[in-house]
């Protein structure tokens, strides 16, 4: 039955990308004419040189509650003691109330938290909340392991003591600066990097996307996120205002890609506005995963990042035709496939 609706989902997603694709860049929403050079003529530093890069989607919310500290100590735990090593942790950005990023995938609070018992409504938007006030919440409320919800029934000190408070964009980029997480990054690359989504929209969006950059420039960071959304308005907003904060590929974009691969069109002369592309990948989709497809990314110096992929068999696949990262819920399984 599970594996019926994971098919019956992966179609329908399928039908999505592509109606929606083609309607972007029928109706001309994908800008394809963006022309950015990254990295001054230079090799693209997201672009494996053998092994596909393991990203932890949503911090790795399979193994630990999603976007929260607890799921990155537990990365760094792993990795010192020569488990699983994550390259790229992948989260998501929401700004709040009085202008702070936080990490959360939803525009509501209640899957991944106690929101409903704290503030008694349903449907909590972040953004009606200043920190201090989302710093009440226990965001591990809702992490389930083995039909069990072990993080409940915990006191405030607790919630605080294992990472599950709200976190900022600012105490993970902390932390990750720590010694201890820098011991653990990778061999290969010397240093941890980030794929950070920007989850909100309108003016929002465009706050949330202002706070991102100056965090990264004051950080010297640029160089080390991926960002992405997909809010076309907050894509067009760093495109105008941020032309150097290094940018994914919008949906709209990947099928334009699509396209622009089956006719072998000269990317050069189109201009491309992003260093990676981002592709939904399953088994009832795999159109958007091929070593054709991957080759002619990068041709043009684009790296290509697949998510979100948790079963074995599909990591086997997308590394053999030469993904240059994936990204999983499970990157201890990730990691086992393609480096264990």
């Amino acid at each position: 039955m599970i594996k019926k609706y994971k098919v019956l989902f992966g179609v329908m997603l399928g039908l999505f990308i592509l109606i929606f694709g083609v309607s972007c860049c029928v109706i001309g929403i994908a800008d394809c004419n963006v022309e950015k050079n990254y990295f001054a003529g230079g090799a693209n530093p997201y672009i494996a040189a053998d092994t596909a890069m393991v990203s932890a989607h949503r911090a790795g919310s399979i193994l630990a509650p999603e976007n929260t500290m607890n799921a990155f100590e537990l990365g760094i735990e792993e990795a010192t003691a020569g488990g699983y090593t994550v390259d790229i942790w992948e989260f998501d950005l929401h700004i709040t109330k009085d202008g702070e990023l936080i990490l959360l995938h939803d525009h509501t609070l209640d899957r991944t938290s106690d929101s409903e018992q704290v503030f008694g409504v349903s449907d909590a938007r972040p953004e009606d909340y200043t920190l201090a006030e989302l710093r009440r919440l226990n965001m591990g409320y809702d992490f389930e392991r083995d039909g069990e919800y072990p993080f409940r029934d915990l006191s405030a000190d607790e919630v605080t003591a294992l990472g599950l408070r709200v976190c900022t964009l600012e105490e993970v980029l902390n932390y990750m600066a720590d010694d201890e997480a820098q011991a653990a990054a990778p061999e290969e690359y010397g240093k941890f990097r980030y794929i950070k989504e920007i989850k909100n929209s309108g003016k929002l969006g465009e706050r949330a996307a202002d706070k991102l950059y100056a965090t990264l420039r004051e950080r010297g960071l640029l160089g080390d996120v991926v960002f992405g959304t997909f809010n076309q308005n907050v894509t067009d907003y760093v495109d105008e205002n941020y032309p150097d904060m290094l940018r994914s590929s919008s949906i709209c974009e990947v099928l334009d890609f699509w396209f622009a691969y089956l006719t072998n069109a000269d990317l050069d002369k189109r201009g491309v506005g992003y260093c990676a592309l981002q592709i939904p990948y399953s088994k009832t989709i795999s159109f958007l995963g091929t070593k054709g497809l991957i080759e002619y990314a990068h041709k043009y110096n684009i790296a290509v990042q697949f998510w979100t992929i948790n079963e074995s068999d599909d990591v086997e696949y997308l590394q053999s035709i030469g993904a240059d990262c994936i990204m999983s819920d499970d990157p201890d399984m990730c990691y086992d496939v393609l480096k264990g």
